[in-house]
């Protein structure tokens, strides 16, 4: 209510105060979203987000957080990061402006072991090592390194090729002989 307050006049006058309302509407505000990324495997990032529109006020502060549906098990791709539980008081109105969450291929590193044999014997199998940020998830690769050399090959070096080594599109595979 707005009061008549301190309101007055000289004696020469007769008054009639009539009140009225002051209304406090809520305070339009914009949390918008921060684009994040992270690699296969990994965990998600913190969710963070910016206030914009007319601010928040008097210390006030949001509540809640965001939310995504990517896990650590999530293929490459993006996902959206939505509103979750992020919420401000009765005071403010909200509008959301959400983004991704993109994962990004883990980059991998895939080593041969050298290997040798006496000339006529069958060729060793083929093992590696992987490095770099390494594999996740329980993840496997499939097929296998493959080399020129057979039982008949001379005295010599033989080079140790990725052959049919691969990873799922969830990794940047890197391969060293």
């Amino acid at each position: 209510g707005i009061s008549q307050g301190t309101l007055a006049v000289s004696g020469n006058y007769a008054l009639n105060y009539a009140s009225n309302n002051l209304t406090v509407t809520q305070r339009a505000i914009t949390v918008t979203a921060d684009a994040k990324s992270r690699a296969y495997g990994d965990a998600n990032p913190t969710l963070t987000y910016q206030v914009g529109g007319a601010g928040l006020v008097n210390g006030d502060s949001l509540s809640g957080a965001l939310a995504t549906s990517a896990t650590t098990a999530s293929n490459v791709g993006s996902y959206g990061i939505a509103q979750g539980t992020l919420a401000a008081s009765g005071n403010y109105a909200l509008s959301y402006a959400s983004a991704n969450l993109t994962v990004t291929q883990r980059a991998i590193t895939v080593a041969a072991d050298a290997k040798s044999r006496a000339y006529g014997d069958a060729n060793p199998a083929l093992t590696y090592v992987v490095n770099g940020a390494g594999l996740a998830n329980g993840d496997t690769l499939s097929g296998g390194l493959a080399t020129s050399a057979t039982t008949a090959s001379n005295v010599g070096t033989y080079g140790i090729a990725q052959g049919t080594l691969a990873a799922s599109g969830n990794y940047a595979l890197n391969y060293a002989g």
